[in-house]
């Protein structure tokens, strides 16, 4: 008698152990795996990204989660046709500027895609390196391809606001911001991509004769 209860308590807490061991390799090994698997799916190339920056997957998958809790707080709305219309007019005039003003036109390109994305109810992060990286985490959870467009965009940007920017630098930024507001307004860019791309060909000709690889002259002039 005793030694049947001995044997019905072992096999008990054999029974526990079993079960906590499988808690526990379900805790570290198969939810770990589901959420990576889902971050990743969710955020692309983004994800990498954010595992560079952060120099590991833990931390970078605690910034993404966050930055998914800060989505679900921020109500963002759908263009009106009226302002999706002017956005689109205004990047139809940013990429014939390019002609005649590269640098200028990739300041109006960096100023209309804040303005488009205060537009959908994005927070205002303000100016500088800091509300830069805030803004592209804001963007990565609704459009992660368009991140690296943004990132593209602003390292020429910046150095077209210090007017050493040269012209193959401002042609890759406005090919950039190009993606960027596509992605921001749902494809309606006007005219295919070629056409920034035959914009920024004919002001790279222009603003460098010889090689396009010159710090654009006169940039210190244009619209700021």
């Amino acid at each position: 008698m005793y030694s049947g209860t001995v044997v019905a308590v072992s096999a008990v807490v054999v029974a526990l152990l079993l079960l906590l061991g499988g808690v526990y390799l379900l805790w570290t090994s198969v939810l770990p795996a589901r959420r990576t698997a889902r971050l990743r799916e969710r955020f692309g190339d983004e994800y990498d990204h954010a595992v560079r920056e952060h120099g590991g997957p833990a931390a970078a998958e605690q910034d993404l989660v966050e930055r998914l809790r800060q989505r679900s707080a921020t109500d963002l709305r759908d263009l009106t046709d009226e302002q999706r219309e002017n956005h689109t007019h205004a990047w139809a005039e940013v990429q014939q500027g390019f002609v005649d003003d590269p640098a200028g036109a990739a300041r109006r390109a960096r100023r209309l895609t804040d303005t488009i994305m205060a537009d959908l109810g994005y927070p205002d992060r303000g100016e500088g390196d800091d509300a830069f990286e805030q803004r592209a985490k804001d963007l990565s959870v609704d459009h992660p391809g368009a991140v690296a467009d943004f990132h593209r965009a602003h390292a020429a940007g910046r150095l077209a606001e210090a007017d050493r920017a040269r012209t193959e630098d401002l042609r890759e930024a406005l090919v950039a911001y190009r993606g960027l507001v596509t992605a921001l307004l749902g494809g309606a860019v006007p005219g295919p991509a070629e056409k920034t791309e035959r914009a920024v060909e004919r002001g790279a000709d222009r603003g460098s004769p010889e090689s396009g690889d010159g710090p654009v002259s006169g940039a210190g002039s244009a619209e700021r």
